[in-house]
C-alpha cells in the first residue's frame, strides 16, 4: 500500500507547492493557451452559484472557462468569498493546470475538514497533509486520467487564502529533474524533484526530497552551514523543533525558504525548498550570476 500511495502523495505535494508558491508571488496570471475545459467527475460536478458567477463586464470567456476548470470538481465553500482567477498553464504546454482562489475568515483546519468530509462522502481516495497550523492541502489523484484535484490553504494577514486547482502533474515526475548546482542538498537526499518556472516576472525554483535517516536539527544544520558558506544570509523565524524546522535564506535578488519536517516515528526527514529569483538591474545581474 505504501508503494502505491507514495507516487500519489508526491504528485499532490508537488501541486500544492507550485500553487501556493504562485499565490505568494502575486495574485495575477501569466495566461497561456488554455486546454479544453476538463470533464468533471459526475459525482462532484457542481455548477457555480449565482453569487460566484463571473461578471460579464469584468471577466472574459477564457477567465470564465478557467474558473470552471479549477472549481468544477469541488462544491462552493459555504463561508467563502467570491472565487477569482489565479493562474493557468504556467508550468508549460505539457502540464495543464488551472488555479482559482478565494478567501474566508475560517481557520485552515475548518476549510480542510470541510473538503475532506466532502470527498470522503463521495467515496474518493482522499490524501492530505499539513505544513504547520497555517498551511496544508486535501485532495485526490485519479490514476486513470493522471489528473490531480486539490484544495490548498494558507493563513495570512488574518484570513485564510484557499487555492482550488486541477492539473496533470504526473508528466513532471516522469521527466528530467535536475537540481540546480547552486542549490545545496544533503548527499544522501533521495527522491529529489526540482521545478523551475517563470511566473509574474520572477523565476521560481522548487525542490523537494527526503533524507532517509536523520533528524530535523541535523538536516537544518546542514542547510544553515551550506547556504552560509555560499554567501547567503540565513535566518530562523522560529526555533527548530524535533519534528519541524524553517529557514529563510537570501542572497542578492534571490530569496527563499527551507522547510523540513519529520513525522514520528518515521526516521526520514522531508525537505522542501522554495526560492524566488527576481530580476536584477543590468549592472547587478552579471555579478549575481557569477557568484553562483
Amino acid at each position: 500500500m505504501e508503494q502505491e500511495s507514495r507516487p500519489a502523495v508526491r504528485v499532490l505535494s508537488l501541486l500544492f507547492s507550485v500553487v501556493v508558491v504562485g499565490g505568494l508571488i502575486g495574485f495575477g496570471s501569466e495566461r497561456l493557451t488554455y486546454a479544453e475545459p476538463l470533464e468533471p467527475l459526475d459525482a462532484l460536478e457542481q455548477a457555480l452559484p449565482e453569487e460566484a458567477a463571473p461578471a460579464p463586464a469584468r471577466r472574459t470567456a477564457e477567465e470564465e472557462a478557467l474558473l470552471r476548470r479549477a472549481l468544477s470538481h469541488f462544491p462552493p465553500y459555504p463561508r467563502g468569498g467570491r472565487p477569482e482567477v489565479l493562474a493557468a498553464d504556467y508550468l508549460g504546454p505539457g502540464v495543464p493546470i488551472a488555479v482559482a482562489w478565494f478567501s474566508t475568515e475560517d481557520p485552515p483546519e475548518r476549510v480542510l475538514t470541510h473538503y475532506r468530509d466532502t470527498l470522503l462522502a463521495q467515496g474518493l481516495p482522499v490524501l492530505g497533509d499539513r505544513s504547520g497550523e497555517n498551511a496544508g492541502y486535501v485532495g485526490y489523484w485519479s490514476p486513470a486520467t493522471e489528473e490531480v484535484y486539490l484544495v490548498s490553504v494558507l493563513a495570512q494577514g488574518g484570513e485564510t487564502l484557499v487555492f482550488v486547482s486541477s492539473g496533470q502533474m504526473k508528466p513532471l515526475l516522469e521527466g528530467p529533474s535536475k537540481v540546480p548546482e547552486w542549490i545545496p542538498l544533503p548527499a544522501d537526499a533521495e527522491e529529489t524533484l526540482a521545478l523551475t518556472f517563470l511566473m509574474e516576472g520572477s523565476l521560481q525554483h522548487t525542490v523537494s526530497g527526503r533524507v532517509p535517516e536523520g533528524t530535523v536539527p541535523e538536516v537544518a544544520g546542514f542547510f544553515r552551514r551550506a547556504f552560509s558558506e555560499r554567501g547567503w544570509s540565513v535566518e530562523e523565524p522560529r526555533p527548530t523543533e524535533e519534528a519541524m524546522a524553517e529557514l529563510e535564506v537570501r542572497r542578492g535578488g534571490v530569496r527563499g525558504r527551507v522547510m523540513l519536517r519529520r513525522t514520528l516515528p518515521r526516521a526520514e526527514v522531508d525537505i522542501h525548498l522554495s526560492l524566488t529569483e527576481r530580476p536584477e538591474p543590468p549592472h547587478e545581474a552579471g555579478t549575481e550570476e557569477a557568484s553562483r
